[in-house]
């Protein structure tokens, strides 16, 4: 926009974001289709979240003379004119949540909020506004645990939820598949990359680590009975890099590891009472989870987690001294997996 006086048409303005009292307009390219959308704003509004567009502000627009009076070189409605260097839709993102931060409160556990916080996240980011870039990055380290204890936490809610999406013929609850309701992996991963968020990537490659590659998230919803019905859980894999890529075979050959150990390290010790039976057991056990938990024997964490309830799952069992000490030794290479999450996929 060259002009000195120009207008914005109505349709080249956001329908919610072009206040009649603003006193600067910004406007900025749509990514989809190149055109130009105008946004008028409050300076003031815009100052209090970010110091750099305060200081933005507070230069001197460039002037030209007209007239008898020297005027703004760009203007637009009559108010100063900037042009921004973001797209439009990562702008509207983020005046949204300044304008309106209630409403644009993001649900617990939605797979989806990694994609509609990016734009927020980057001009956030871009542009200093601490207090809302620390806001985003809470909700995101809300729906991935950073302790184990939190893991087991999330674990149980999901259990619960599986259950409940089990009972209904659609596999649906309130209109939403257990997919609907649950984390994504991938697009936490690549937010987490993109802006600087560690805490969070630990949780989301083991998680990620436990799905298919056949799970796309958009494929399985162009066809969601064959498999969202049932269950399943998805990822969007196109949003991951080749580093991401290979931190992740990179983990899911450690696990696989930690896995087939599990047989030595927690059901190949001897009984310290030196029952015989139990020597027989103890392979038993191992032999259970093998043969009749094939879901769970990519899933270490909860392999670990079911050693310390054996006498729930199976009917012959070690004497009680080798099940507390199966349960102790479980227990300790659980705690032991987790802190290593960070080195098994290269995240140090």
């Amino acid at each position: 926009m060259s002009t000195s006086a120009a207008q914005s048409s109505p349709d080249e303005q956001h329908p919610t974001l072009y206040f009649e009292d603003g006193n600067v307009v910004l406007s900025a390219l749509s990514q989809e289709d190149g055109s130009r959308q105008y946004f008028r704003a409050h300076k003031s509004i815009l100052s209090k979240h970010s110091h750099v567009l305060a200081d933005m502000f507070v230069l001197p627009p460039l002037m030209v003379h007209s007239g008898s009076q020297n005027v703004p070189l760009e203007t637009c409605d009559g108010v100063v004119h900037v042009q921004m260097p973001d797209s439009a839709e990562d702008l509207a993102s983020f005046l949204e949540v300044l304008y309106d931060p209630l409403g644009t409160a993001y649900k617990r556990f939605n797979p989806n909020t990694p994609v509609l916080v990016e734009g927020t996240l980057k001009l956030a980011t871009k542009y200093e506004c601490d207090a809302l870039r620390t806001r985003i990055v809470e909700n995101l380290e809300a729906d991935w645990p950073q302790t184990l204890a939190q893991w087991d936490a999330r674990r149980a809610e999901g259990i619960l939820a599986r259950s409940e999406h089990a009972q209904q013929f659609t596999g649906k609850v309130n209109g939403l598949y257990l997919d609907d309701r649950l984390p994504e992996p991938a697009s936490a991963i690549r937010i987490a990359s993109d802006y600087g968020i560690p805490s969070i990537l630990p949780a989301a490659f083991y998680q990620l680590a436990l799905l298919s590659t056949d799970a796309d998230w958009d494929e399985y919803r162009a066809n969601p009975g064959k498999h969202l019905r049932f269950g399943a859980r998805t990822a969007r894999w196109r949003l991951l890099d080749k580093r991401d890529l290979l931190r992740l075979v990179h983990g899911q050959r450690l696990i696989a590891a930690y896995t087939r150990d599990i047989g030595t390290y927690v059901f190949g010790r001897r009984c310290q009472r030196a029952v015989k039976s139990c020597a027989k057991a103890r392979t038993e056990c191992w032999k259970y989870f093998q043969e009749n938990a094939p879901i769970s024997m990519d899933d270490p964490l909860d392999i670990l987690y079911d050693c310390s309830r054996l006498e729930t799952l199976l009917p012959d069992v070690p004497c009680a001294a080798c099940v507390a000490d199966i349960a102790t030794i479980a227990e300790k290479k659980r705690r032991e997996l987790w802190r290593s999450l960070p080195a098994f996929f290269n995240l140090q």
